[in-house]
């Protein structure tokens, strides 16, 4: 008679066995992960850097955000006086052949405006107030199509100048550069660490393409600032310095070592 004893241990070799042939039966297998893995469940040996490419250029549009805002006694009165100043804007923007595609209306809005002295709360009027965003496009390096612009807007009475910022409209070969740069950065990591480490670079087992970056030139609130005005204001000498735009780009690779 088989001894009470090892009966638990006889059931759990049992039990593997059967497990064991369950699993080969349905195809399903047991694999090492870690690093890179191949098909065959196989560990290769990598290196992991990262590389990171910046392409400085020149912009070639400015987006100009203007504003209108009037106080009158009825909702409606309000947004006659800001539409009458907006058709204005539109008209010189329209004089100086700038697509109806690059105007573009950012807010619109009317509120009850209220006077709070004397610690009572008095209603002073109807205000209403609309934005407009403006892309000049194809500038040169002054931009001085945008100045030219900007003059004209300034001669609106009340016309609010929210800022100027600058941009390429199209950074596709700009950002392959950058990414060429990124990669060629990385290449060379991995070469200098395979050759202190004793080994030689295989090809890229990973390649993460992390981030993309564009930092433009800053937008400024104050209008002088924004607008880059050297001397005492006149009807012509608004200057605007374009500066440079940085396109940037980071890679992650994972290299495969022999």
């Amino acid at each position: 008679m088989t001894d009470n004893k090892n009966l638990p241990i006889i059931i759990i070799c049992v039990t593997i066995i059967l497990s064991l042939f369950i699993f080969s039966r349905t195809g399903i297998s047991i694999k090492s992960v870690g690093g890179a893995v191949d098909n065959n469940g196989k560990i290769s040996n990598t290196i992991s850097v990262t590389g990171d490419g910046k392409v400085s250029v020149k912009p070639d549009m400015v987006t100009i955000n203007i504003s209108f805002s009037e106080l009158a006694a009825t909702s409606q009165e309000a947004l006659n006086k800001v539409n009458q100043k907006l058709a204005d804007a539109l008209q010189i923007l329209k004089s100086n052949d700038i697509p109806e595609a690059d105007i573009t209306t950012t807010g619109l809005s009317i509120n009850t405006e209220y006077d709070y002295s004397n610690n009572t709360r008095h209603v002073t009027g109807q205000r209403a107030s609309e934005s407009l965003t403006i892309k000049v496009k194809k500038i040169d390096e002054k931009a001085a199509k945008a100045a030219k612009i900007i003059d004209q807007l300034s001669a609106i009475d009340n016309v609010q100048m929210n800022g100027i910022t600058f941009d390429v409209d199209d950074k596709t070969k700009f950002f392959t550069q950058a990414r060429e740069l990124a990669f060629k950065k990385a290449q060379q990591k991995a070469e200098e660490l395979a050759r202190l480490a004793g080994v030689s670079l295989a090809k890229p087992v990973t390649i993460t393409d992390s981030a993309y970056e564009v930092t433009p030139p800053l937008m400024y609130n104050n209008t002088k600032m924004a607008l880059g005005v050297l001397s005492a204001p006149t009807a012509s000498d608004t200057q605007i310095s374009t500066g440079q735009l940085d396109i940037s780009s980071n890679l992650s690779i994972l290299w495969g070592i022999n």
